[in-house]
Protein backbone atom coordinates (compact mmCIF):
# COMPACT_ATOMS: atom_id res chain seq x y z
CA UNK A 1 0.00 0.00 0.00
CA UNK A 2 1.07 3.14 -1.14
CA UNK A 3 0.95 6.12 1.96
CA UNK A 4 0.91 9.84 0.17
CA UNK A 5 -0.59 11.67 3.66
CA UNK A 6 0.35 11.88 6.82
CA UNK A 7 -0.46 14.15 10.22
CA UNK A 8 2.29 13.94 13.18
CA UNK A 9 2.65 15.84 15.86
CA UNK A 10 5.85 17.84 16.47
CA UNK A 11 7.11 18.89 19.75
CA UNK A 12 10.70 21.22 20.23
CA UNK A 13 12.05 20.37 23.60
CA UNK A 14 11.89 23.79 26.09
CA UNK A 15 14.60 25.55 27.38
CA UNK A 16 16.17 24.77 30.79
CA UNK A 17 15.49 26.89 34.18
CA UNK A 18 18.06 29.24 35.19
CA UNK A 19 19.72 28.81 38.49
CA UNK A 20 19.64 30.85 41.47
CA UNK A 21 22.98 30.18 43.42
CA UNK A 22 25.84 31.89 45.38
CA UNK A 23 28.78 31.38 45.71
CA UNK A 24 29.36 30.08 49.78
CA UNK A 25 33.11 29.11 50.50
CA UNK A 26 35.25 29.01 53.60
CA UNK A 27 37.96 31.80 53.14
CA UNK A 28 36.07 33.68 50.38
CA UNK A 29 34.38 36.58 51.70
CA UNK A 30 31.48 38.35 49.56
CA UNK A 31 31.37 35.71 46.52
CA UNK A 32 28.40 36.58 45.27
CA UNK A 33 25.79 35.14 42.67
CA UNK A 34 27.03 32.38 40.47
CA UNK A 35 24.04 31.25 39.19
CA UNK A 36 24.70 29.54 35.77
CA UNK A 37 22.29 29.86 32.84
CA UNK A 38 20.16 26.71 31.74
CA UNK A 39 20.48 24.85 28.31
CA UNK A 40 18.76 25.29 24.71
CA UNK A 41 15.56 23.06 24.24
CA UNK A 42 16.27 20.40 21.33
CA UNK A 43 15.15 21.46 17.97
CA UNK A 44 12.62 19.05 15.57
CA UNK A 45 14.98 18.55 12.42
CA UNK A 46 13.20 17.15 8.88
CA UNK A 47 15.49 16.13 6.53
CA UNK A 48 14.97 14.81 2.95
CA UNK A 49 15.96 11.22 2.49
CA UNK A 50 16.16 9.93 -1.31
CA UNK A 51 15.78 6.05 -0.14
CA UNK A 52 12.50 6.55 1.73
CA UNK A 53 9.20 5.52 -1.15
CA UNK A 54 6.56 6.92 1.11
CA UNK A 55 5.01 7.81 4.34
CA UNK A 56 4.29 4.97 5.87
CA UNK A 57 6.63 4.88 8.54
CA UNK A 58 4.57 7.97 10.14
CA UNK A 59 1.31 5.61 10.34
CA UNK A 60 3.38 4.09 13.55
CA UNK A 61 4.59 6.60 14.78
CA UNK A 62 2.77 10.48 15.57
CA UNK A 63 4.54 12.06 18.28
CA UNK A 64 7.78 13.10 18.30
CA UNK A 65 9.44 15.50 20.65
CA UNK A 66 13.02 16.94 21.39
CA UNK A 67 15.09 16.95 24.56
CA UNK A 68 14.94 19.73 27.53
CA UNK A 69 17.52 21.81 28.08
CA UNK A 70 18.50 20.67 31.68
CA UNK A 71 18.63 23.75 34.45
CA UNK A 72 22.30 25.58 35.06
CA UNK A 73 23.79 25.39 38.46
CA UNK A 74 26.38 26.48 40.62
CA UNK A 75 29.83 27.68 40.32
CA UNK A 76 28.19 29.37 36.46
CA UNK A 77 27.30 26.07 35.13
CA UNK A 78 25.25 25.97 31.87
CA UNK A 79 22.74 23.43 31.58
CA UNK A 80 22.79 20.97 28.93
CA UNK A 81 21.42 21.59 25.88
CA UNK A 82 18.75 19.11 24.42
CA UNK A 83 18.55 16.63 22.24
CA UNK A 84 17.21 17.61 18.55
CA UNK A 85 14.85 14.99 16.74
CA UNK A 86 15.81 14.13 12.78
CA UNK A 87 13.04 12.93 11.09
CA UNK A 88 13.69 11.54 7.70
CA UNK A 89 11.20 12.27 5.03
CA UNK A 90 11.06 11.13 1.69
CA UNK A 91 11.66 13.80 -1.13
CA UNK A 92 8.94 15.48 -2.75
CA UNK A 93 6.99 15.92 1.14
CA UNK A 94 5.19 19.35 1.52
CA UNK A 95 5.00 20.04 5.94
CA UNK A 96 1.88 22.07 6.52
CA UNK A 97 1.15 23.36 10.15
CA UNK A 98 -2.28 22.48 11.64
CA UNK A 99 -4.19 25.15 13.08
CA UNK A 100 -7.19 25.20 15.26
CA UNK A 101 -8.02 21.96 17.45
CA UNK A 102 -5.58 18.95 17.62
CA UNK A 103 -5.34 17.20 14.19
CA UNK A 104 -8.27 18.99 12.92
CA UNK A 105 -9.19 18.36 9.43
CA UNK A 106 -11.31 21.73 9.16
CA UNK A 107 -8.72 23.53 10.26
CA UNK A 108 -6.43 26.10 7.72
CA UNK A 109 -3.35 24.67 7.03
CA UNK A 110 -0.12 26.38 6.38
CA UNK A 111 2.81 25.51 4.01
CA UNK A 112 5.75 25.32 5.80
CA UNK A 113 8.25 23.72 3.68
CA UNK A 114 9.02 21.39 0.31
CA UNK A 115 11.33 18.83 0.64
CA UNK A 116 13.06 18.30 -3.12
CA UNK A 117 16.64 17.83 -2.29
CA UNK A 118 18.53 14.41 -0.48
CA UNK A 119 19.80 15.53 2.16
CA UNK A 120 18.10 19.00 2.51
CA UNK A 121 17.65 19.81 6.15
CA UNK A 122 15.20 22.29 7.70
CA UNK A 123 14.78 23.38 11.60
CA UNK A 124 10.53 22.73 11.46
CA UNK A 125 9.99 23.28 15.58
CA UNK A 126 13.10 25.70 17.26
CA UNK A 127 13.49 24.58 20.89
CA UNK A 128 13.22 26.98 23.55
CA UNK A 129 16.00 29.40 24.85
CA UNK A 130 17.69 28.70 28.41
CA UNK A 131 16.64 31.02 30.96
CA UNK A 132 19.50 33.22 32.42
CA UNK A 133 20.70 32.73 36.17
CA UNK A 134 21.11 34.93 38.52
CA UNK A 135 23.94 35.94 37.62
CA UNK A 136 23.26 38.03 34.30
CA UNK A 137 20.92 40.07 36.13
CA UNK A 138 23.91 41.59 38.61
CA UNK A 139 24.55 45.70 38.30
CA UNK A 140 25.35 48.50 40.18
CA UNK A 141 22.18 49.00 41.83
CA UNK A 142 21.42 45.04 42.24
CA UNK A 143 24.34 43.18 43.38
CA UNK A 144 23.02 40.59 45.05
CA UNK A 145 19.78 39.43 42.78
CA UNK A 146 17.30 36.56 44.00
CA UNK A 147 15.91 35.50 40.49
CA UNK A 148 16.36 33.93 37.22
CA UNK A 149 14.82 33.29 34.03
CA UNK A 150 12.63 29.98 33.21
CA UNK A 151 13.11 28.47 30.16
CA UNK A 152 10.65 29.11 26.86
CA UNK A 153 8.67 26.55 25.96
CA UNK A 154 9.80 24.79 23.05
CA UNK A 155 7.17 25.08 19.89
CA UNK A 156 4.39 22.41 19.17
CA UNK A 157 1.90 21.88 16.53
CA UNK A 158 0.32 19.08 14.59
CA UNK A 159 1.99 19.28 10.84
CA UNK A 160 -0.08 17.25 8.13
CA UNK A 161 2.62 15.86 5.51
CA UNK A 162 1.46 15.54 2.14
CA UNK A 163 3.83 13.38 -0.20
CA UNK A 164 4.29 14.41 -4.29
CA UNK A 165 6.24 12.36 -6.48
CA UNK A 166 9.29 13.66 -7.97
CA UNK A 167 9.27 12.81 -11.68
CA UNK A 168 10.13 14.39 -15.00
CA UNK A 169 7.29 13.33 -16.73
CA UNK A 170 4.22 11.24 -16.18
CA UNK A 171 1.72 8.69 -17.73
CA UNK A 172 -1.75 9.84 -17.75
CA UNK A 173 -4.95 8.31 -18.90
CA UNK A 174 -7.68 6.55 -18.71
CA UNK A 175 -8.11 3.23 -17.15
CA UNK A 176 -6.43 -0.07 -19.24
CA UNK A 177 -4.89 2.58 -21.88
CA UNK A 178 -1.54 0.46 -21.35
CA UNK A 179 0.66 3.06 -18.60
CA UNK A 180 1.54 0.56 -17.23
CA UNK A 181 2.98 -1.83 -19.87
CA UNK A 182 4.34 1.40 -21.14
CA UNK A 183 5.97 2.30 -17.98
CA UNK A 184 7.67 -1.29 -17.68
CA UNK A 185 8.77 -1.24 -21.32
CA UNK A 186 10.48 2.32 -20.95
CA UNK A 187 12.25 1.94 -17.74
CA UNK A 188 13.34 -0.51 -14.88
CA UNK A 189 9.95 -0.95 -13.08
CA UNK A 190 8.09 -3.47 -12.44
CA UNK A 191 4.76 -2.41 -12.54
CA UNK A 192 1.43 -4.61 -12.37
CA UNK A 193 -0.09 -5.47 -15.48
CA UNK A 194 -3.57 -7.17 -16.09
CA UNK A 195 -6.44 -7.23 -18.41
CA UNK A 196 -8.81 -5.47 -16.49
CA UNK A 197 -9.57 -1.61 -15.56
CA UNK A 198 -7.32 0.11 -12.00
CA UNK A 199 -4.70 -2.36 -12.50
CA UNK A 200 -2.72 -0.46 -11.01
CA UNK A 201 -3.52 1.17 -7.53
CA UNK A 202 -0.72 3.33 -6.50
CA UNK A 203 1.78 5.55 -8.17
CA UNK A 204 5.02 3.70 -9.69
CA UNK A 205 8.11 5.44 -10.50
CA UNK A 206 10.91 4.30 -13.02
CA UNK A 207 14.13 5.54 -14.19
CA UNK A 208 14.11 5.87 -17.91
CA UNK A 209 17.69 5.41 -19.81
CA UNK A 210 16.92 6.99 -23.36
CA UNK A 211 20.39 6.76 -24.75
CA UNK A 212 21.12 3.48 -23.13
CA UNK A 213 24.57 5.38 -22.37
CA UNK A 214 23.26 6.92 -18.43
CA UNK A 215 21.48 9.65 -19.44
CA UNK A 216 18.20 9.37 -17.52
CA UNK A 217 14.44 10.51 -16.68
CA UNK A 218 12.15 9.61 -14.43
CA UNK A 219 8.55 8.59 -15.06
CA UNK A 220 5.91 8.48 -12.69
CA UNK A 221 2.64 6.32 -13.49
CA UNK A 222 -0.58 6.56 -12.05
CA UNK A 223 -3.76 4.91 -11.44
CA UNK A 224 -5.72 5.49 -14.56
CA UNK A 225 -8.53 8.55 -14.51
CA UNK A 226 -12.16 8.25 -14.93
CA UNK A 227 -14.41 11.49 -15.80
CA UNK A 228 -15.00 13.41 -12.97
CA UNK A 229 -11.64 12.26 -11.16
CA UNK A 230 -10.90 16.01 -10.59
CA UNK A 231 -14.06 16.16 -7.79
CA UNK A 232 -13.09 12.17 -6.93
CA UNK A 233 -14.44 9.62 -9.11
CA UNK A 234 -12.54 6.68 -8.95
CA UNK A 235 -8.81 6.88 -8.00
CA UNK A 236 -7.74 10.02 -10.00
CA UNK A 237 -8.36 12.39 -7.34
CA UNK A 238 -6.51 10.94 -4.68
CA UNK A 239 -3.65 10.67 -7.32
CA UNK A 240 -3.84 13.34 -9.89
CA UNK A 241 -1.46 15.61 -7.24
CA UNK A 242 1.59 13.58 -8.03
CA UNK A 243 1.33 14.86 -11.90
CA UNK A 244 2.07 18.32 -10.35
CA UNK A 245 6.04 18.35 -9.96
CA UNK A 246 6.37 16.40 -13.74
CA UNK A 247 7.34 18.94 -16.93
CA UNK A 248 5.79 16.62 -19.44
CA UNK A 249 3.29 14.43 -18.94
CA UNK A 250 2.75 11.48 -21.77
CA UNK A 251 -1.88 11.05 -22.76
CA UNK A 252 -1.81 7.85 -23.28
CA UNK A 253 -4.53 6.46 -25.69
CA UNK A 254 -6.14 3.13 -26.11
CA UNK A 255 -6.85 3.11 -29.97
CA UNK A 256 -9.02 -0.15 -29.78
CA UNK A 257 -11.93 1.71 -28.03
CA UNK A 258 -11.25 -0.46 -25.00
CA UNK A 259 -14.91 -0.94 -22.76
CA UNK A 260 -16.54 1.23 -25.89
CA UNK A 261 -14.72 4.64 -25.27
CA UNK A 262 -13.97 6.15 -28.93
CA UNK A 263 -10.02 7.13 -28.24
CA UNK A 264 -10.85 11.11 -29.36
CA UNK A 265 -13.75 11.16 -27.01
CA UNK A 266 -11.35 9.37 -24.14
CA UNK A 267 -8.50 11.84 -24.96
CA UNK A 268 -11.06 14.85 -24.57
CA UNK A 269 -12.12 13.64 -21.17
CA UNK A 270 -8.87 12.74 -20.15
CA UNK A 271 -7.81 16.71 -21.20
CA UNK A 272 -10.74 17.99 -19.51
CA UNK A 273 -10.13 16.40 -15.69
CA UNK A 274 -6.37 17.72 -16.36
CA UNK A 275 -7.33 21.03 -16.97
CA UNK A 276 -9.99 21.09 -13.97
CA UNK A 277 -7.27 19.49 -11.07
CA UNK A 278 -6.54 22.37 -8.66
CA UNK A 279 -3.13 22.86 -10.23
CA UNK A 280 -3.17 23.20 -13.95
CA UNK A 281 -1.99 20.08 -14.91
CA UNK A 282 -3.13 20.78 -18.70
CA UNK A 283 -1.16 23.29 -18.91
CA UNK A 284 2.01 21.02 -18.93
CA UNK A 285 3.44 20.39 -22.19
CA UNK A 286 2.13 17.06 -23.23
CA UNK A 287 2.87 14.50 -25.88
CA UNK A 288 0.07 11.97 -26.86
CA UNK A 289 0.88 8.08 -27.41
CA UNK A 290 -1.32 6.12 -29.57
CA UNK A 291 -1.05 3.03 -27.43
CA UNK A 292 -1.93 -0.84 -28.92
CA UNK A 293 -1.25 0.16 -32.68
CA UNK A 294 0.07 -3.89 -33.00
CA UNK A 295 -4.03 -4.32 -32.79
CA UNK A 296 -4.37 -2.32 -36.06
CA UNK A 297 -3.15 -2.55 -39.55
CA UNK A 298 -0.92 0.41 -40.70
CA UNK A 299 -3.42 2.12 -43.04
CA UNK A 300 -5.48 2.44 -39.84
CA UNK A 301 -3.02 3.73 -37.61
CA UNK A 302 -2.22 6.33 -39.93
CA UNK A 303 -5.54 7.48 -39.77
CA UNK A 304 -6.12 7.52 -36.13
CA UNK A 305 -2.66 9.24 -35.92
CA UNK A 306 -4.05 11.82 -38.81
CA UNK A 307 -7.11 12.19 -36.53
CA UNK A 308 -5.21 13.07 -33.70
CA UNK A 309 -2.58 15.52 -35.57
CA UNK A 310 -6.36 17.44 -36.15
CA UNK A 311 -6.96 17.47 -32.95
CA UNK A 312 -3.74 19.42 -32.00
CA UNK A 313 -3.69 21.74 -34.45
CA UNK A 314 -7.70 22.61 -33.14
CA UNK A 315 -6.09 22.91 -29.91
CA UNK A 316 -3.91 25.08 -30.84
CA UNK A 317 -6.10 27.61 -32.45
CA UNK A 318 -7.43 27.73 -29.38
CA UNK A 319 -4.25 28.78 -27.78
CA UNK A 320 -4.49 25.42 -25.39
CA UNK A 321 -0.93 25.64 -23.23
CA UNK A 322 -0.12 22.36 -23.37
CA UNK A 323 0.57 21.64 -27.09
CA UNK A 324 1.74 25.30 -28.10
CA UNK A 325 5.10 25.09 -26.27
CA UNK A 326 8.04 25.60 -27.54
CA UNK A 327 11.40 24.13 -28.29
CA UNK A 328 14.82 25.93 -28.44
CA UNK A 329 12.65 28.73 -29.46
CA UNK A 330 10.63 27.05 -32.10
CA UNK A 331 6.55 25.80 -32.12
CA UNK A 332 7.30 21.62 -32.85
CA UNK A 333 5.35 20.24 -35.83
CA UNK A 334 1.53 18.66 -34.82
CA UNK A 335 3.00 15.40 -36.08
CA UNK A 336 5.52 15.34 -33.47
CA UNK A 337 3.53 15.64 -30.77
CA UNK A 338 1.40 12.48 -31.58
CA UNK A 339 3.47 8.79 -31.63
CA UNK A 340 2.18 5.84 -32.35
CA UNK A 341 3.44 2.93 -29.86
CA UNK A 342 3.35 -0.24 -28.86
CA UNK A 343 3.76 -1.29 -25.59
CA UNK A 344 3.50 -4.85 -26.26
CA UNK A 345 5.67 -5.42 -29.05
CA UNK A 346 8.27 -1.92 -28.81
CA UNK A 347 7.07 -0.66 -32.30
CA UNK A 348 7.62 3.53 -32.01
CA UNK A 349 9.02 3.31 -28.52
CA UNK A 350 13.02 4.01 -29.78
CA UNK A 351 11.47 7.22 -31.41
CA UNK A 352 9.31 8.35 -28.72
CA UNK A 353 12.41 8.37 -26.34
CA UNK A 354 14.52 10.40 -28.93
CA UNK A 355 11.88 12.55 -28.47
CA UNK A 356 11.21 12.57 -24.87
CA UNK A 357 14.51 12.44 -23.59
CA UNK A 358 15.24 15.80 -25.23
CA UNK A 359 11.74 17.42 -24.50
CA UNK A 360 12.99 16.97 -20.90
CA UNK A 361 16.25 17.70 -20.60
CA UNK A 362 15.01 21.49 -22.33
CA UNK A 363 12.16 21.89 -20.03
CA UNK A 364 13.18 20.73 -16.89
CA UNK A 365 15.06 23.12 -14.65
CA UNK A 366 18.23 22.59 -13.52
CA UNK A 367 17.66 22.71 -9.52
CA UNK A 368 19.70 24.22 -6.40
CA UNK A 369 22.38 22.39 -4.70
CA UNK A 370 20.66 22.48 -1.90
CA UNK A 371 16.81 23.28 -1.08
CA UNK A 372 15.74 26.34 0.63
CA UNK A 373 16.03 26.42 4.00
CA UNK A 374 13.12 27.94 6.42
CA UNK A 375 13.32 28.45 10.27
CA UNK A 376 10.82 29.97 12.72
CA UNK A 377 11.23 33.57 13.43
CA UNK A 378 12.02 34.38 17.11
CA UNK A 379 13.34 37.65 18.99
CA UNK A 380 16.84 37.84 17.85
CA UNK A 381 18.19 37.02 14.63
CA UNK A 382 17.75 33.97 12.68
CA UNK A 383 20.49 33.10 10.33
CA UNK A 384 20.07 30.22 7.95
CA UNK A 385 22.55 28.62 6.22
CA UNK A 386 22.58 25.72 2.93
CA UNK A 387 25.49 25.18 0.38
CA UNK A 388 26.12 28.53 -1.01
CA UNK A 389 23.08 30.56 0.77
CA UNK A 390 23.18 32.74 3.99
CA UNK A 391 19.82 34.02 4.57
CA UNK A 392 19.48 36.67 7.43
CA UNK A 393 16.53 37.42 8.71
CA UNK A 394 15.80 40.62 10.76
CA UNK A 395 15.09 41.12 14.09
CA UNK A 396 11.72 41.24 15.39
CA UNK A 397 10.43 44.27 16.04
CA UNK A 398 10.29 46.30 19.55
CA UNK A 399 8.45 48.95 20.85
CA UNK A 400 4.92 50.07 20.97
CA UNK A 401 4.35 48.43 17.89
CA UNK A 402 5.17 45.21 19.08
CA UNK A 403 2.28 44.45 21.54
CA UNK A 404 -1.62 45.89 21.37
CA UNK A 405 -3.14 47.84 24.30
CA UNK A 406 -7.26 47.20 24.38
CA UNK A 407 -9.71 48.20 26.37
CA UNK A 408 -12.99 46.66 26.99
CA UNK A 409 -15.52 47.55 29.81
CA UNK A 410 -16.39 44.19 31.43
CA UNK A 411 -12.83 42.91 31.15
CA UNK A 412 -11.04 46.36 31.57
CA UNK A 413 -7.42 46.81 30.06
CA UNK A 414 -5.92 44.18 28.01
CA UNK A 415 -1.69 43.83 26.80
CA UNK A 416 -1.47 41.29 23.63
CA UNK A 417 2.38 40.78 21.84
CA UNK A 418 4.80 38.35 21.31
CA UNK A 419 7.08 40.07 23.35
CA UNK A 420 5.23 40.83 26.00
CA UNK A 421 4.24 37.14 26.57
CA UNK A 422 7.78 35.90 26.36
CA UNK A 423 8.48 38.48 29.19
CA UNK A 424 5.79 37.58 31.30
CA UNK A 425 5.99 34.10 31.13
CA UNK A 426 10.21 33.42 31.82
CA UNK A 427 9.91 35.32 35.64
CA UNK A 428 8.53 33.54 39.00
CA UNK A 429 5.80 36.25 39.76
CA UNK A 430 5.44 35.37 43.25
CA UNK A 431 9.05 36.83 43.25
CA UNK A 432 9.24 40.54 44.59
CA UNK A 433 12.80 41.11 42.47
CA UNK A 434 11.37 39.06 39.60
CA UNK A 435 8.71 41.41 39.50
CA UNK A 436 10.26 44.60 39.49
CA UNK A 437 12.79 43.71 37.04
CA UNK A 438 9.99 42.20 34.87
CA UNK A 439 8.12 45.94 35.72
CA UNK A 440 11.70 47.66 34.44
CA UNK A 441 11.43 45.80 31.31
CA UNK A 442 8.03 46.86 30.62
CA UNK A 443 8.44 50.09 31.44
CA UNK A 444 11.82 50.40 28.98
CA UNK A 445 9.16 47.82 25.91
CA UNK A 446 7.03 51.25 26.37
CA UNK A 447 4.06 49.51 27.91
CA UNK A 448 2.97 51.43 31.08
CA UNK A 449 3.39 54.45 28.15
CA UNK A 450 0.42 52.99 25.83
CA UNK A 451 -1.25 52.00 29.07
CA UNK A 452 -1.30 55.90 30.04
CA UNK A 453 -2.28 57.32 26.62
CA UNK A 454 -5.25 54.47 26.68
CA UNK A 455 -6.76 55.70 29.69
CA UNK A 456 -5.47 53.89 32.20
CA UNK A 457 -5.13 55.13 35.85
CA UNK A 458 -3.29 53.95 39.26
CA UNK A 459 -5.25 51.18 40.64
CA UNK A 460 -6.76 49.51 37.45
CA UNK A 461 -6.34 45.89 36.87
CA UNK A 462 -4.44 44.82 33.64
CA UNK A 463 -4.53 41.24 31.64
CA UNK A 464 -0.98 41.23 30.70
CA UNK A 465 -0.83 37.87 28.42
CA UNK A 466 -3.17 36.51 31.20
CA UNK A 467 -1.22 37.83 34.04
CA UNK A 468 -3.18 40.51 35.79
CA UNK A 469 -0.87 43.07 37.41
CA UNK A 470 -2.73 46.33 39.26
CA UNK A 471 -1.48 49.60 37.00
CA UNK A 472 1.04 51.59 38.90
Amino acid sequence: MFFDQAKIHVAAGNGGNGCVSFRREMHVPRGGPDGGDGGWGGDVIVVGDHQLRDLQPFTYKVHYRAGTGEAGAGARKHGADGDDVVIPVPLGTQLWRVYGTEGADDAEDELLVDITHDGQRVVIAEGGAGGRGNTRFVNSVRQAPHFGERGEEGDGFWMRLSLRLIADAGLAGLPNAGKSSLLRRLSNAKPKVANYPFTTLEPMLGVVDWTGEGDVFTLADVPGLLEGASEGVGLGHEFLAHLERCQVLLHVVDITGYYGVEPLEGFRTILAELDAHAVDLAGKAQTILLNKIDAFSPQIVREWETTFVAEVERLREEGHPAFTYEVEGELPPAGRLVRPVSAATGAGIPALLNWVGPLVRRLTAPGPAAGPTQGTEHEGTVEERAEGRHVTYRPAPTGPRSFVVTFDEDTGYAVRGKAVKRLVSRFDLDNDEAIQYLAERLDRLGVYAALKARGAKPGDEVDLEGYTFEFQ
